[in-house]
C-alpha cells in the first residue's frame, strides 16, 4: 500500500501532531519504511521551484514515486491537483492497452498494419515524411509513437486498438480524470472528447507498468525499452543526457508535460510533472515559458537522487567547526530553491589535514572556475619547459568573444605575452584570453592532467561562449575536484614551487569581488570566482597565517534561469559560507572551565568557534550546569538553520520581546515542538527524554517522519523512560544520535547539561 505525503504542509502538520514536551498520544508514523531515508527532503527542495513557477503563471504538478524502496515505496504530491490536457503522454495509456492485447495474442508486434495516405497527420514525428500505402510493423508504430510522439503512428494504432478498449483500460484502473477523446491533429468536437490526465493518474499508470501490473514483464520491459530511446528531449532530456532515464513528453500550446522513470540503481523512480500557462496573456507560450520549470524539477530531482542515501562515509564529523559553522547556511538555501556545495581542506595541519565536502556531491557547470584547470595545466606546461611565461601569442579579431575581462576592448590583431592571458584570465576571468590560452594549451592537455590528478569531475570540453553539442563536450566540475586541485596546487604536488606560488599571487589580485571578496575585502584571501547563468562559484583560499585552507563553494540557484536574479540571490549565501568559515577559523574560543582533556573539550570549542554556542560568560562554559529549554531550542534553531520567526507567538509564557521568542517560533513553526497545554517554561531545565525527543523532531524535519524500529532499548533504566517519549528515544537510537551513558542507562529523567547539549546537537548535526 503506497503513503502519500500530500505536501509539505501535510508533512508538517503530521510532525505537529506530535507533542514533544509533555505527554500526549503522538502521531503514526506516515511512513512503513525501516530506512531512515525519505523523499520529504526531496519535496523541500522542489517546492521553491514549483512556487517560482506558480509567481511567474505557469501552473505545476508534480507526483513521485519510489520504486526502489530505498526512500520507502513513498510517494510525494505537489503543486496543483488539476486535471490537464494530456498532449502525447496520453499514449502511456494507448501503449499499455496495446501491449495488453499482444500478452493476450490479439496482436504480435510483428504484424504489419497498411498506413494509408489519409491516416498522415502533421505534428511530431517522422512517419509523416514517408510514402503511403506502406505496410508498417505494430512495433515500429508503437516505438515511433513512444521515441518519437509520432502522430500518424498514433493514429493508426487508435483505430487498431479503438476508443472503447483503451478508456475501458483506463476505467479498469480506477482513473476518473485520464480519457482518451479524439485521435492526434485532430480538434475535440466538445470539451468531453479531448484527451485528459493528472499527475496522480499518470505516477500510477507508470507505477503499474514498471511492476508489470497491468503488462506482462517481457511487455513492461519493451515498454521501457521505447522511453529509454526518447529523442524528444526538450525537458528532462534536455538537462539529464545520458543518464538513466527513460520518459514520455506531451505538449501542446498550453501545456508541457514530461513523465517516466529515473533509473540510478537501486534509487529507480516514477515521475510525473505536468505544467500549464495559467495567463490568458500567455496562451500558446507552454513550451517557451514551461519547459525550462520541467527541466529544474528534472535535474533537482536527480541531483536529489544522486545525493541521498548519503555516502556511508560523510565527512561531516572530520572538521566539527567547520561543518557546524556551514551546515545551517546550507540547509536554509535549499529551502529557498539553491543548491550548496562546500568543500573545505586544511593545509596548515592545524586541523589536523582534515576535509570536509557539505551539502550536494553533484556536479555543476563550473561557469569560470573551470580555469583553475587550465591555469594549472599551463602552468605545467611551462614547467616542462614547452611554454614560457614570456612568449607572445597573437590575438586575432575572431578571438575576441564577449562576457568579462578588458580584454576584448583593445585593438587586434595584437602579441599578447602568455603571463598576461593567465594573469586576464584569472584576476579579470577574461573570456577572450581564455580561449586564446585553450588553444595555446589545448583540451586534450587539460584533460590530461584531470586524469593524472585523479579528478573524476573536472571536464574542460568547449571553449568560453561556445556551444556543447554533447554532454562530453561541455564543461564541468565539482567541489571535491576543486579543493582537491586547489590543495595540490598550494602543496605544489604537480608544479614547482614558482608556478604554485605564481597563480595564488594571481589569485590574490582578484578583481571580482562579489562573492569571497565582497564578504571579506581586507581578509588575507586569493580565490577564483565564476558564474553563469542560474551558478555562482567563489574557490581559493583563506590564509589566515597557520590556519591556511583551500575552499570551493558551489551554488546553483533552481528557481530561474535569469543570470542578475540568480546572482542576487546565489551570491549572498556564496558570501555566508565565507563569512562563517573565516569567522571559525579566525575564532579563538577557551574556556577555563573547560579543562584540557575533558569529554566535550573539542565539540564545546568546535561549536564556540562556529559561533553555534556561547559561554555564560567571555571565558566560562559552564559545561555541567543544566541547559533551560529556552537555550536549547535556540541552539537547535541555529543548528538547522532555521530562519528566526517574528510572527505571533504560540505559548503564552514566551514574551514577545524575549531573546529566544523567535527561535521558539520558528521551532514551532517547523513542527518540532509544541506544549499541549499551551506554555514553553523557557527557564525551566529541560530533561534528557525531552532532548531526545526534540532532536528526534528534528531530524524528522529534515528527513520526513520515519518508522518505529523494531526491538526493545537496551538501556537497563528503560522503564523509566516516558511511555510519550519511548518511539522517540527507539528511533534516536537506531539513528545513533544518542547511545546513553557507559554504565548502560540513559538516565531519562536527569537535566540536560550544556556539554551534552553540545553533544547531541554535534551529533544531530554530522547525521543531517
Amino acid at each position: 500500500m503506497r503513503k502519500r505525503s500530500r505536501s509539505l504542509k501535510v508533512l508538517t502538520a503530521i510532525t505537529l501532531s506530535a507533542a514533544l514536551f509533555l505527554p500526549s498520544v503522538q502521531a503514526q508514523s506516515a511512513y512503513a519504511a525501516a530506512s531512515s531515508e525519505h523523499l520529504a527532503g526531496l519535496a523541500t527542495v522542489l517546492q521553491p521551484i514549483i512556487n517560482a513557477a506558480e509567481e511567474h503563471g505557469v501552473g505545476v504538478s508534480v507526483d513521485i514515486e519510489d520504486l526502489s524502496g530505498t526512500y520507502g515505496h513513498e510517494t510525494i504530491e505537489l503543486g496543483s491537483r488539476d486535471a490537464y490536457y494530456s498532449a502525447s503522454i496520453i499514449k502511456l495509456a494507448l501503449i499499455a492497452t496495446l501491449m495488453q492485447e499482444v500478452d493476450a495474442g490479439q496482436h504480435s508486434l510483428d504484424e504489419t498494419l497498411t498506413v494509408k495516405p489519409e491516416d498522415v497527420v502533421g505534428g511530431a514525428g517522422s512517419l509523416q515524411k514517408e510514402k503511403f500505402p506502406q505496410d508498417v510493423t505494430i512495433g515500429r508504430l508503437a516505438k515511433l509513437m513512444i521515441t518519437q510522439s509520432d502522430n500518424t503512428a498514433t493514429n493508426v494504432l487508435i483505430g487498431l486498438v479503438g476508443f472503447d478498449r483503451v478508456n475501458a483500460f483506463i476505467k479498469s484502473q480506477g482513473f476518473t480524470v485520464t480519457h482518451l477523446g479524439r485521435k492526434m491533429m485532430t480538434p475535440a468536437k466538445s470539451p468531453a472528447e479531448d484527451n485528459y490526465t493528472s499527475a496522480p493518474e499518470m505516477l500510477t499508470l507508470l507505477d503499474r507498468i514498471y511492476n508489470a501490473k497491468v503488462v506482462s514483464a517481457k511487455s513492461r520491459d519493451q515498454i521501457l525499452e521505447w522511453m529509454k530511446a526518447q529523442e524528444v528531449n526538450t525537458k528532462f532530456g534536455a538537462v539529464l543526457q545520458g543518464k538513466p532515464i527513460a520518459h514520455k513528453t506531451g505538449e501542446l500550446g498550453d501545456v508541457s508535460h514530461d513523465v517516466g522513470y529515473f533509473l540510478i540503481p537501486g534509487r529507480e523512480i516514477a515521475i510525473a510533472v505536468l505544467t500549464k500557462v495559467l495567463k490568458p496573456e500567455d496562451a500558446g507560450k507552454a513550451q517557451e515559458l514551461d519547459n525550462p520549470y520541467v527541466q529544474r524539477i528534472a535535474k533537482a530531482t536527480f541531483n536529489y537522487l544522486s545525493d541521498h542515501p548519503a555516502p556511508a562515509a560523510s565527512t561531516a564529523s572530520a572538521w566539527p567547526a567547520m561543518s557546524l559553522a556551514v551546515a545551517p547556511i546550507i540547509d536554509r538555501a535549499e529551502r529557498e530553491g539553491i543548491r550548496v556545495s562546500v568543500g573545505i581542506k586544511d593545509l596548515s595541519g592545524q586541523a589536523g589535514g582534515a576535509e570536509v565536502l557539505l551539502g550536494s556531491l553533484q556536479s555543476y557547470m563550473p561557469a569560470s572556475t573551470i580555469k583553475m584547470a587550465l591555469v594549472s595545466t599551463l602552468m605545467q606546461q611551462v614547467d616542462k619547459g614547452a611554454l614560457t611565461l614570456d612568449q607572445k601569442v597573437k590575438v586575432e579579431p575572431d578571438d575576441v568573444v564577449g562576457g568579462t575581462g578588458s580584454l576584448q576592448k583593445e585593438t587586434f590583431p595584437q602579441d599578447v605575452t602568455i603571463e598576461r592571458l593567465a594573469r586576464l584570465m584569472i584576476t579579470q576571468s577574461d573570456n577572450t584570453a581564455t580561449n586564446v590560452l585553450i588553444d595555446v594549451v589545448g583540451l586534450d592537455k587539460v584533460q590530461a592532467l584531470m586524469d593524472q590528478l585523479g579528478l573524476k569531475t573536472m571536464h574542460l570540453g568547449r571553449k568560453m561562449f561556445a556551444a556543447a553539442p554533447t554532454p562530453e563536450q561541455d564543461n564541468y566540475i565539482d567541489a571535491a575536484d576543486l579543493v582537491t586541485l586547489l590543495a595540490k596546487i598550494y602543496n605544489h604536488e604537480f608544479l614547482s614551487a614558482q608556478s604554485s606560488e605564481q597563480i595564488i599571487h594571481w589569485m590574490k589580485a582578484q578583481e571580482v569581488n562579489t562573492k569571497f571578496g565582497a564578504a571579506l575585502p581586507d581578509a588575507p584571501i586569493a580565490h577564483k570566482t565564476g558564474e553563469n547563468a542560474n551558478v555562482t562559484h567563489d574557490v581559493g583560499y583563506f590564509l589566515v597565517p597557520g590556519k591556511e585552507i583551500a575552499i570551493s563553494v558551489m551554488t546553483e540557484v533552481t528557481t530561474t534561469g535569469n543570470f542578475d536574479e540568480a546572482q542576487a540571490m546565489g551570491n549572498p549565501v556564496v558570501q555566508s559560507v565565507a563569512k562563517a568559515v573565516y569567522s571559525s577559523l579566525t575564532n579563538d574560543v577557551k574556556f577555563t572551565d573547560v579543562t584540557p582533556g575533558y569529554w566535550a573539550e573539542s565539540l564545546i570549542e568546535s561549536a564556540a568557534a562556529a559561533n553555534v554556542i556561547k559561554g555564560s560568560t567571555s571565558s566560562s562554559f559552564r559545561p555541567e550546569h543544566g541547559i533551560t529549554r529556552a537555550e536549547f531550542v535556540s541552539l537547535l534553531v541555529r543548528s538547522l538553520g532555521l530562519s528566526a520567526s517574528t510572527g505571533g507567538q504560540p505559548f503564552a509564557d514566551v514574551p514577545s520581546e524575549a531573546w529566544y521568542a523567535p527561535d521558539v517560533t520558528a521551532a514551532q513553526a517547523a513542527g518540532i515542538i509544541i506544549g499541549s497545554d499551551g506554555s514553553f517554561r523557557p527557564n525551566a531545565s529541560i530533561s534528557r527524554t525531552e532532548v531526545v525527543a526534540l532532536i528526534t523532531r528534528a531530524y524528522e524535519y529534515k528527513h520526513g517522519l520515519i518508522a518505529v524500529p523494531s526491538g526493545a532499548l537496551s538501556f537497563q533504566d528503560r522503564k523509566n523512560i516516558p511511555s510519550w517519549a519511548s518511539e522517540a528515544v527507539t528511533k534516536a537510537v537506531s539513528l545513533k544520535l544518542v547511545s546513553g551513558y557507559p554504565d548502560g542507562t540513559l538516565r531519562p529523567g536527569n537535566p540536560t547539561t550544556r556539554a551534552e547539549a553540545v553533544k547531541l546537537i554535534a551529533d544531530l548535526r554530522f547525521q543531517l
